[in-house]
């Protein structure tokens, strides 16, 4: 079944559930959950939450245990969108020091990687400058 599908499957079987048994304090099937869960595989948690007015963490937690449980989906791979930020790819490590006064001046040091600097030293200078 497709996402979209499998998708509204689940929420018609959620209503017809609800509207026999659930309510508040009602705990819903394991077997409409793991419906749910195999609906978010697909369509995302928080789609699949708003859409099946379910609980966003819980579905989030059992989708977790599925995984882990290995069960019947476990094995299959997510896909979706990655960002990569190409300007960084490429580059080497660095570190950014940051120190701001309480006057508001702030100093900002970036260090190429592997370079060494005594930061003690760096902040006592910065912090004890116009004394």
């Amino acid at each position: 079944m497709l996402g979209r599908d499998r998708l509204a499957h689940t929420r018609e079987r959620l209503a017809r559930w609800r509207a026999q048994h659930g309510g508040p304090g009602i705990p819903v099937p394991e077997a409409l959950w793991a419906e749910a869960v195999e609906a978010a595989r697909v369509a995302g948690v928080e789609a699949t939450a708003r859409a099946l007015r379910l609980n966003r963490s819980r579905l989030a937690a059992r989708m977790t245990t599925a995984g882990a449980a290995g069960g019947e989906a476990s094995g299959e791979v997510g896909c979706g969108f990655v960002e990569l930020d190409a300007g960084r790819l490429g580059r080497p490590p660095r570190t950014v020091v940051r120190l701001e006064g309480r006057d508001g001046e702030r100093l900002e040091v970036e260090l190429a990687a592997g370079a060494a600097i005594d930061l003690a030293e760096l902040a006592e200078a910065f912090w004890r400058r116009g004394r």
